[in-house]
């Protein structure tokens, strides 16, 4: 079809959708963002479409294909299976996209597998085929990719590391289960373990905002403080634990390391890579673990990528 030489990637997120207008070499062209809580009506849905749209300006009529990322659990067959964080319609968004980027086709995908395909694309995973991208926020998500293609699962639900076992009967997490990894190596996690160490050693905590408030704690940990340094030790030590688990059964290029506590990497980083060596099988020892690279952008230049693979444009 001549002309249509653009991509739209989507990042869905709890109050804000971001996009990005994309060549097919994966270069960045235009962004916008667009302020919602809620696309479940006909007349929110179709604001937020018509606000994507303006990303793509005069050149609207050259998008090929749109890419949506969302934080959620999206099946094989495009269908949203749960999205605990958002409250979307998703058919609903997908009809109007196609109605606002005539001719376009339009590909869910889960945001923390976009964000992976991102960082494959155009970001630390470079050079690879295969990688884990972690995502460490209030939550653990993860998006695993293999001979350039992500691993979605039955249901959809490949990828969700944050329940990965690490500890057996151990902290009560919202899925239901004990013990999961969310629990410990989370910002949530972070402030759990610093408050325990902190008790435990009789010290006071340093001053935190709220339940998911990490950044405190690095910046003890940083100057010193026992306590905080004994909690990234540990956080790292449980990420190790899922990462070798992980690296047995996938045997990824690379684990890339993202999300909002990714920026504390260089302090915990080095934690992680020692505690994963000591738990994986030799064969697996050499893998990387780098900080993503990509930042915000990731969600949108995945979801692009996947809109390009899945959609009937030729890879450049």
């Amino acid at each position: 079809m001549p002309g249509k030489d653009l991509l739209v990637g989507i990042d869905i997120g709890g109050t804000t959708v971001k996009a990005a207008l994309i060549s097919l070499q994966g270069e960045i062209l235009s962004q916008t963002a667009v302020r919602t809580e809620h696309m479940t009506t006909e007349e929110e849905i179709a604001k937020v479409a018509h606000a994507i749209g303006s990303v793509a300006g005069d050149d609207i009529d050259r998008v090929r294909d749109v890419g949506l990322a969302i934080p959620g659990v999206v099946s094989p067959d495009d269908r949203l299976i749960q999205a605990p964080n958002i409250a979307l319609d998703l058919p609903g968004l997908m009809e109007e996209l196609k109605n606002v980027f005539p001719g376009a086709g339009v590909w869910p995908i889960n945001d923390a597998n976009a964000a992976a395909l991102g960082e494959l694309w155009k970001g630390a995973g470079t050079g690879t085929s295969s990688l884990v991208f972690v995502t460490l926020g209030t939550g653990v998500g993860a998006g695993v990719v293999v001979d350039g293609k992500i691993v979605v699962g039955i249901d959809g639900m490949a990828g969700e590391l944050g329940h990965f076992n690490v500890e057996p009967d151990g902290r009560q997490c919202n899925c239901g289960l004990k013990g999961c990894l969310e629990m410990y190596a989370s910002s949530r996690g972070l402030v759990y373990l610093y408050k325990k160490h902190c008790e435990e050693q009789g010290v006071e905590p340093v001053p935190l905002e709220h339940e998911a408030h990490a950044l405190p704690i690095f910046e003890a940990a940083r100057k010193g403080d026992a306590p905080a340094n004994a909690a990234v030790a540990d956080m790292a030590t449980y990420l190790a634990r899922a990462l070798a688990g992980v690296a047995v059964t996938v045997n990824p290029g690379a684990f890339v390391i993202g999300g909002g506590m990714s920026g504390a990497f260089d302090l915990f980083g080095p934690l992680l890579r020692e505690e994963f060596v000591a738990r994986v099988m030799p064969a697996g020892r050499g893998t990387p673990i780098v900080p993503a690279t990509l930042g915000n952008d990731a969600g949108a230049l995945g979801a692009a990528y996947q809109a390009l693979t899945k959609g009937s444009v030729d890879l450049p």
